[in-house]
């Protein structure tokens, strides 16, 4: 089923679609599994979710295909799904922070916020998680929502009042927000080691104010240290040691804004062969787009394997 036809092509307010119903203050749940299955039961007994058995059967299976962390208190658990006819949101509370697991040392989160789109929903369903996550990364919103006792006081809030969906995809809604980077000065062995241990095609290379100075990608590294493939590793290892980023990296690099169309950038990436692109905002480093973000995000296309975080 399609979104609705009254949310089509127009800015959505966040109030449209979080229902009071949906809110609940406290949560009895004693980990982020039991908080995630309390707010879906809520949905369920709302009629939000009309194919209960599917949905159980999905979040027992997956727990969750993802799971944003913003900031330290807020987790936000967010699926596609045929079990829904339309996007839904679901805020729980808990009296105090989560833990992942029983038994875990570290309390993760105290909100969490439950979103559930049909597989036909990716605009808004990605518009609905960005625009939640830029709020809610803020440290005085998430201080009003654990204080609030109520669906009434948490809606009161005037940030979460104010949240709105655009009508259409900006680069921020698909763009990975965790971003791996190095220094023109640092040294090339630094890089090779997290290109390995995240699975990363590339990294950026950044200055002393997060402004863009090149990339450094898998084939920088093979083409300038080809010459020593007969070398014997020690010898290779003291080279990377001894070389910095600024004698490997590529200096082209085109950066995007994250405040552009994605149908813009994407048509970019097809045109101009392009994997990946760094993304800045006020001249600063603050994302990163691949072509598998939107295969993945948007039309829900598996990719090859990735860091979950990072694609690079």
């Amino acid at each position: 089923m399609s979104e609705a036809p009254s949310r089509a092509g127009r800015a959505v307010r966040l109030t449209e679609i979080l229902r009071p119903e949906h809110v609940v203050a406290p949560l009895s749940a004693a980990t982020i599994p039991e908080a995630v299955t309390q707010l879906a039961r809520t949905l369920v007994a709302s009629g939000a979710v009309p194919d209960r058995e599917k949905l159980r059967k999905l979040l027992t299976a997956t727990r969750v295909r993802d799971l944003i962390h913003v900031g330290d208190r807020v987790v936000m658990p967010h699926l596609r799904t045929d079990a829904v006819e339309e996007l839904v949101v679901a805020v729980g509370i808990a009296p105090r922070p989560l833990p992942e697991a029983p038994g875990d040392a570290g309390a993760v989160a105290q909100v969490v916020v439950l979103v559930l789109a049909p597989l036909s929903a990716a605009g808004l369903y990605l518009q609905t998680v960005a625009a939640l996550a830029r709020v809610l990364r803020h440290d005085d919103v998430v201080d009003r929502l654990v204080a609030s006792r109520s669906a009434a006081e948490v809606l009161a809030i005037p940030s979460v009042r104010e949240i709105t969906i655009q009508p259409r995809l900006l680069v921020r809604d698909v763009m990975t927000q965790r971003v791996f980077r190095t220094t023109p000065d640092s040294p090339v062995q630094e890089v090779l080691e997290m290109i390995a241990e995240h699975k990363l095609r590339a990294v950026p290379v950044v200055g002393e104010n997060r402004e863009v100075l090149g990339m450094v990608s898998d084939r920088d590294l093979l083409r300038h240290f080809l010459p020593g493939v007969q070398r014997p590793a020690d010898a290779n290892a003291l080279v990377w040691q001894e070389t910095r980023v600024r004698e490997v990296m590529s200096r082209s690099v085109i950066c995007v804004s994250e405040d552009q169309a994605l149908a813009e950038v994407t048509g970019m990436l097809v045109s101009k062969d392009i994997e990946r692109l760094p993304v800045v905002h006020d001249g600063q480093l603050t994302g990163f787009l691949t072509r598998g973000d939107i295969l993945r995000k948007v039309f829900g296309f598996a990719a090859a394997p990735v860091d979950p975080d990072h694609e690079g």
